[in-house]
C-alpha cells in the first residue's frame, strides 16, 4: 500500500504542476462562479483561489485518509474487511475507468478523489445503520457535498450511483462481523473530516436553504 500511496501523490502533484502552467480548472472555474454561488458560499474577493485551494485540499487528503483507514483498521483488528474497499479507493486513481475528454488533469482527479471520498463515506454509512456508529473516524460529509456541486449534478449523480453499487457488492460479501461488531471508534473525533479541509474558518462552505 505504501508504494501505492506514493504514487499517487506523484499523480497529484503532476497534475498541480500543469494546472499551475495552465489554470485550466481555474478559468473553468471562474466562468461558473455566479452559478456556484447560488449553491455555495465564496468568498466576495478572490472566489477562485478560495475554490482552488480546497479542491487542492480535498484531493491531497485521499493518500493521507487511506493510510488513515488502514491504521485504524489494523489497529482494530478489520483490516481484512477495509481492504477491498482501500484497494478501491486507490485503483480510483491508479486504474480510473472515468473519463471526461476536455477535463484537465487536476479536474479528472477531482473526480477519482469523490469516488475515493464516497466509497468510505459510504462505508461509514452502512455502519452507522447497522451498528448505530460509524466504523471510521472519517466525516467528509460536508465536503463531498461541495464537491458534488463543483463536479455537476448529472455527472456526480453519475459518480455516486458507481459508488453505491461497487460498496453495495462489497458490503455483501461480510464475513467477519463479529469483528467489527467490536472495533468501535465511538467517542473519538474524525481525524478526516470536512473542518479539516476547509479550515478553521472555512472559505467555501454550503449555502443552507433559507
Amino acid at each position: 500500500m505504501t508504494m501505492a500511496l506514493a504514487t499517487i501523490r506523484e499523480i497529484i502533484a503532476s497534475a498541480l504542476e500543469q494546472e499551475a502552467r495552465n489554470g485550466e480548472l481555474a478559468q473553468a472555474l471562474q466562468a461558473r462562479i455566479p452559478e456556484l454561488r447560488r449553491q455555495l458560499v465564496l468568498p466576495e474577493q478572490n472566489a477562485v483561489a478560495a475554490l482552488m485551494s480546497f479542491i487542492t485540499s480535498y484531493i491531497r487528503s485521499v493518500p493521507a485518509g487511506l493510510r488513515l483507514v488502514a491504521a485504524v483498521s489494523k489497529r482494530q483488528g478489520f483490516y481484512e474487511y477495509a481492504a477491498p474497499f482501500l484497494q478501491l479507493a486507490q485503483d480510483y486513481f491508479l486504474q480510473p475507468s472515468v473519463a471526461v475528454p476536455s477535463a484537465s488533469p487536476l479536474e479528472s482527479l477531482l473526480d477519482d478523489a469523490f469516488l475515493a471520498h464516497r466509497l468510505l463515506e459510504e462505508v461509514n454509512d452502512h455502519h452507522v445503520r447497522q451498528l448505530q456508529r460509524a466504523l471510521l473516524p472519517v466525516d467528509m460529509t460536508e465536503a463531498n457535498i461541495i464537491v458534488h456541486h463543483l463536479l455537476g449534478d448529472a455527472f456526480a449523480t453519475e459518480l455516486e450511483v458507481k459508488v453505491q453499487l461497487t460498496a453495495n457488492r462489497l458490503l455483501s460479501k461480510e464475513h467477519i462481523w463479529d469483528r467489527v461488531r467490536e472495533a468501535s471508534t465511538t467517542g473519538t473525533t474524525a481525524l478526516l473530516s470536512s473542518r479539516r479541509i476547509s479550515g478553521a474558518e472555512p472559505s467555501v462552505r454550503l449555502r443552507l436553504a433559507s
